[in-house]
């Protein structure tokens, strides 16, 4: 499951730019998830919850925008999702 590692990644920046900006604690984390970024959004979220525990950012909870594929023609400049 790497969901657990992207879990682990995100609560590692999230605290250091917590640190940065001197902010005292993090309610909510905001990440834009692409569909094919070959994460699973529930494993993810759960896998946030568990790397948090004991961490600083214990009780925060995790906001997921999914985001979808956009497809661009260069030959008539069409965007189609």
């Amino acid at each position: 499951m790497h969901e657990l590692s992207i879990a682990i990644s995100i609560l590692e920046a999230a605290e250091e730019e917590a640190a940065n900006q001197g902010s005292a604690r993090v309610t909510t984390v905001f990440l834009k998830l692409g569909s094919l970024s070959g994460v699973v959004k529930e494993a993810l979220l759960a896998s946030y919850e568990l790397a948090a525990e004991g961490t600083s950012l214990e009780g925060s909870h995790l906001a997921i925008e999914e985001i979808p594929v956009v497809i661009y023609c260069r030959n008539c400049a069409a965007q189609q999702t």
